[in-house]
């Protein structure tokens, strides 16, 4: 399976578009997204509307997606309509096992998708002993704590508690996650779990995911 992966579009359609463009003729399969589809959070009108055109752009990739904390809670329901919905789900790929959640732990600024960290944990607890021995690859939009894709500016880390906690219990092979835009492009690891934060599309951030034949890879993408 060769898909791209990107988060944090925000609004930012032509960067998408470009990016599509740039994918022809390459066996691109799927495009995954890690949330975030509005340059804002207080207009559901506006949100739906991004996310349907983000939909419209990808209409000959098949489209995985998760919400991010700035996207409203009824968009799991729209991704569903187009079979596109990754949050609280396990998609299966031989040995593989993808697992979506979206949102975040809570911020300071009330943003739409927000959980609380028991929530975050149960979820995806859940939905990780469910796979059954699969190599585990977790999509989420909140990184993992004190790590090097949850600091902000002034070095503070504001990752989700129960992120790590997963981790650290379950070892899952990759962790893909967004949200802190400052850590954008950061990279680390707990144990031998390579985590990643994607950062945003608009800054020409992109990832090459392949998976299967008992490897699996992940390298920013140039061809921007």
């Amino acid at each position: 399976m060769k898909a791209m992966v990107v988060a944090d579009i925000h609004g930012d359609k032509e960067a998408l578009m470009q990016l599509r463009n740039s994918l022809i003729g390459r066996d691109v399969e799927y495009f995954f997204l890690l949330g975030d589809y509005s340059r804002g959070f207080k207009d559901p009108a506006e949100n739906e509307a991004d996310i349907l055109a983000i939909v419209d752009i990808l209409l000959n990739f098949q489209v995985k997606a998760i919400p991010g904390n700035c996207d409203q809670k009824k968009t799991p329901e729209i991704l569903n309509k187009f079979g596109a919905n990754l949050h609280n789900t396990v998609l299966e790929f031989d040995e593989y096992a993808i697992i979506g959640l979206g949102g975040s732990n809570p911020t300071p600024f009330g943003t739409p998708f927000e959980s609380s960290e028991e929530e975050i944990y149960e979820k995806l607890k859940n939905m990780i002993t469910s796979t059954k021995n699969k190599r585990v690859i977790l999509m989420v939009h909140a990184p993992p704590k004190d790590t090097k894709c949850d600091q902000i500016k002034n070095g503070a880390h504001v990752g989700s508690a129960s992120v790590r906690k997963i981790i650290e219990e379950y070892k899952p092979e990759l962790v893909l996650c967004s949200h802190i835009h400052e850590s954008g492009g950061g990279e680390d690891y707990l144990g031998k779990t390579r985590v990643l934060n994607l950062g945003r599309l608009s800054e020409g951030r992109a990832y090459m995911l392949e998976v299967g034949g008992g490897r699996t890879s992940i390298e920013f993408y140039t061809g921007l």
